[in-house]
């Protein structure tokens, strides 16, 4: 067995165990068989009508045509993926000759609006289908994309393989009906779906011979000591967010056992922002506020803002990724000040010991994936294509690039090479990685943990103290409310998202008095939140019986 074989990432283990054992790229060679051995055949249709897996690279002179959004990182080097060294190898195995189509950065929804009106769509097509106007069911009743439930079984094993040994994300990725509809990026471990939470100067705690805090009491206590004894005129500085699981307010809220949306509570939906305990979130917000240990600007501050305000000692703590705060800033500051350290905190909770029920969280499946048009004549071919991606040598290629180019494997394991941690032509990590993989964006493959290994051991332990909550618990999954409530459900929420966070401004800025809080939440039901509650229970009921 080679040293590839028997390296096998945890979202790809699934796959072997299924039987679906994959072959090996000799140096990210030309070609790669998956599945049972098999002779070559003229065209992808033969193969899979005989019943055997695919074969690459595929035989016919496949052409496809793929609408995909140019990320940041490849745009800054290429003007198409296919100029990449990454999309040049994707062709050399699978032998599919690709042409990519990249909307105007900006205007991918307009521009994907304007296509579906034409009808005039491509074999592929990138986006979110779960926001697509009715869901994705309404979007293969309008003949925009191919239900894939046959497709997908008899010309994608690797993928199929896959849901089958992970039923959770099985769930994920298709309608109530039972519809599959798309080749979707799914972020295949758990320690990679949390990036943010709240971070603090970890050398004035130093100072001060304060721990880190863990409870409400205890960051009262420290932003207190921030302002008094280290100057800070603005202990906490966070990034503006109405958001409930995002920044700020979910990394406070949660303290008091909800969130400021829509969660679930032992297979109950509520919504935060009328419960009992938001009037106590909202009483220590504003006590923070006239105290000032809140930044007083806090509804307009911006990244900018907040980075000066960290740097320049203005504040010790606030809430950042792991990546645009802790790395770059302890980055900018390595030179100018050698103590300055930041340190990702826990979510913070209300009694000392307890476990944080809430924090920043990603599902595995958030909605983008790679839809087959329901117009494209190559329907097979796209799928193979596409499956190769989930094959273990496409997954591979897609999280780490080509062997003894991007990546080497050390022990095993793969680890990127030089041309990536230290580009010949100076590009940036992000930029080095769009040249040869997926992973520093999105596609249609499995995410592997190990993209993340050029992190710092401060991000890495930052991550570490931010995923320590029971959010999945509590997180709503990709359901989908009912057809005919659609429009019902959004006129709701326009109203009770306006409302609530005029409110929320208001209570914590002190210029409503909390006296009032029993009035806003009967306004709140007046707007209809309770109906939402109900759309959304009926939702997650339809989802648990997928």
């Amino acid at each position: 067995m080679s040293k590839r074989s028997r390296w096998v990432a945890s979202s790809l283990a699934a796959v072997m165990l299924a039987g679906a054992a994959a072959g090996c790229t000799k140096g990210g060679g030309d070609e790669a068989k998956v599945g049972a051995t098999a002779a070559p055949t003229a065209s992808p249709t033969a193969t899979a009508a005989a019943g055997n897996e695919p074969v690459y690279p595929m035989k016919g002179n496949v052409k496809l045509k793929f609408w995909f959004p140019l990320a940041a990182n490849t745009s800054a080097t290429a003007k198409n993926l296919a100029e990449t060294e990454f999309a040049q190898e994707l062709k050399k195995r699978t032998g599919v000759e690709v042409e990519y189509i990249h909307p105007a950065p900006g205007k991918e929804g307009e521009q994907l609006n304007l296509m579906i009106a034409s009808g005039d769509l491509p074999d592929i097509i990138w986006n979110d289908w779960t926001k697509y106007p009715g869901g994705p069911e309404k979007a293969i009743a309008d003949n925009v994309i191919a239900k894939l439930n046959d497709v997908q079984s008899k010309y994608a094993p690797n993928y199929t393989a896959y849901l089958k040994q992970h039923p959770d994300i099985d769930k994920m990725v298709k309608t109530d009906a039972g519809s599959y509809y798309s080749f979707p990026i799914i972020k295949g471990d758990t320690s990679i779906l949390v990036s943010a939470g709240p971070s603090m100067r970890k050398d004035w705690l130093d100072e001060l011979g304060l721990p880190i805090p863990t409870t409400m009491d205890e960051w009262y206590t420290v932003l207190k000591a921030f302002k008094e004894k280290e100057g800070a005129v603005a202990p906490f500085s966070p990034y503006w967010s109405f958001q409930g699981n995002v920044l700020p307010w979910g990394t406070f809220v949660g303290a008091y056992g909800i969130t400021k949306g829509f969660f679930v509570d032992n297979g109950k939906v509520k919504y935060g922002s009328i419960e009992p305990a938001y009037k106590d979130f909202l009483a220590t917000m504003n006590v923070w506020f006239k105290e000032k240990l809140l930044d007083n600007n806090f509804a307009t501050l911006d990244t900018k803002t907040v980075d000066a305000n960290i740097l320049d000692g203005r504040s010790g703590a606030t809430v950042s990724s792991h990546a645009s705060g802790v790395a770059k800033w302890m980055t900018a500051m390595k030179d100018k000040d050698p103590k300055f350290q930041i340190v990702g905190v826990p979510y913070p909770v209300l009694k000392k010991g307890d476990t944080p029920q809430f924090g920043q969280y990603s599902l595995p499946y958030i909605g983008f994936g790679a839809a087959i048009s329901a117009k494209s004549k190559n329907k097979e071919a796209a799928a193979m294509f596409l499956d190769y991606l989930y094959s273990e040598a496409g997954s591979m290629l897609a999280n780490f690039g080509i062997e003894g180019v991007s990546f080497a494997l050390v022990n095993g394991k793969p680890k990127y090479t030089e041309q990536i941690t230290n580009n010949p032509n100076k590009l940036p990590v992000s930029q080095a990685m769009a040249r040869y993989m997926l992973s520093h964006d999105m596609g249609p493959f499995v995410q592997n943990p190990d993209v993340l290994q050029t992190m710092t051991d401060a991000q890495t332990n930052a991550v570490k103290a931010w995923a320590a909550t029971d959010a999945a618990k509590h997180f709503m999954p990709p359901v989908f409310v009912a057809a005919d409530e659609q429009e019902k459900m959004a006129t709701i929420m326009n109203e009770v998202n306006t409302y609530e966070n005029e409110m929320l401004l208001k209570f914590v800025m002190g210029s409503e008095s909390l006296d009032g809080f029993d009035k806003y939440v009967a306004q709140m039901k007046k707007l209809g939140i309770d109906k939402a509650i109900e759309m959304q229970q009926a939702a997650l009921d339809r989802y648990n019986k997928r």
